[in-house]
């Protein structure tokens, strides 16, 4: 998803500058890519930005009995701490009366999350806690946080999750260009919370 976000920001000549642990596959004028061994020390300061947004996170589909520590450890990591980590040296960085739009790629498991997803689930949920609460520290400046949460994509960590709908993924093109539709918008909208479904429609001939 931060790939194919990448790439629509690029399609509107926005200038980008992205931090990965490996080189992403893109290749643009107004893109650049850092290498980062950790998401938890990025620095910021001295640099402009008009936004940022994170997409860093995995999961494992297991029951938690049969999670070990180390793999718990390792979901609260990607899905919590570094993100935290990110968001709060971005915040270093920024002047507040400015607009800054910072946006947590969430999941609907922050609101309803199944079997196998236990501790990414409550990642996702704390994540949402996290925007929802900067949301209130920074309600008197131009800093606007969003917690953007989708259903199951039709991509490789949709096709770990078992028994689910073909027909009910998602197509992360689509999900990538409605979503830097939202956080791109010139107007005074905004919706901090953002949740992507598929709409089931039954055709009529």
């Amino acid at each position: 998803m931060g790939t194919l976000c990448t790439e629509e920001l690029l399609s509107r000549n926005c200038h980008l500058h992205v931090f990965s642990r490996s080189p992403i596959s893109i290749s643009h004028k107004n893109l650049r890519n850092t290498l980062v061994e950790s998401y938890s020390n990025l620095d910021f300061i001295g640099k402009t930005y008009r936004g940022i947004i994170l997409a860093q996170g995995f999961f494992y589909f297991e029951e938690l009995e049969n999670l070990d520590n180390e793999n718990c450890e390792a979901l609260i990591e990607a899905n919590f701490i570094s993100q935290i980590n990110v968001v709060r040296s971005f915040l270093k960085s920024i002047e507040k009366n400015k607009r800054t739009d910072i946006v947590i790629l969430g999941s609907t498991s922050a609101f309803h999350a199944g079997r196998g997803t236990t501790v990414y689930g409550a990642a996702k949920a704390g994540m949402l806690g996290f925007v929802r609460a900067l949301n209130e520290e920074y309600v008197d400046t131009d800093v606007r946080f969003w917690f953007i949460s989708t259903g199951t994509l039709a991509n490789e960590m949709g096709a770990k999750v078992p028994n689910q709908d073909p027909n009910s993924l998602l197509d992360p093109a689509l999900v990538a260009k409605r979503i830097i539709e939202a956080v791109t918008d010139e107007s005074n909208l905004w919706e901090p919370e953002v949740t992507i479904r598929r709409r089931h429609i039954k055709l009529v001939n």
